[in-house]
């Protein structure tokens, strides 16, 4: 996903700036449950490092291996709103690995392997995708 393309089947509210020249499209409910009301196949929110502060332009990737390695089965840009979301199908089998990028290219990996769509309902305050 471009800068300022929404994904299929989000709604754009506004457009958010976070450098010069850059902005993203926009959706809501930061840090909530998208599943809850979406029926995407994957969802979340990125934050910066201090885990309240969302995160626009954030690079969320699952691959078949730990720490980004093997294939790339997806890769998410969040949107203004911090918000990732597609509505591709992945399989999960028994598990993928997760890696979080902010726009500086240092990634995290997750240590756990994801098992569920809804990254928000296990990522809750405390527990957040955050990313350098």
């Amino acid at each position: 996903m471009s800068p300022t393309t929404s994904p299929s089947g989000s709604t754009t509210t506004s457009t958010s700036t976070t450098a010069p020249g850059t902005s993203f499209a926009t959706s809501h409910n930061a840090g909530r449950d998208c599943l809850g009301c979406h029926s995407f196949a994957i969802a979340g929110t990125a934050y910066r490092s201090d885990g309240t502060t969302v995160y626009p332009g954030a690079t969320i990737r699952l691959t078949t291996q730990a720490a980004g390695g093997g294939s790339v089965l997806a890769s998410l840009t969040a949107d203004g709103s911090g918000n990732f979301y597609t509505n591709t199908t992945v399989n999960l089998g028994s598990g993928v690995y997760a890696t979080a990028a902010g726009t500086s290219g240092t990634a995290t990996a997750m240590s756990a392997v994801v098992t569920s769509r809804a990254c928000n309902s296990c990522h809750t305050t405390g527990r957040r995708i955050t990313v350098e």
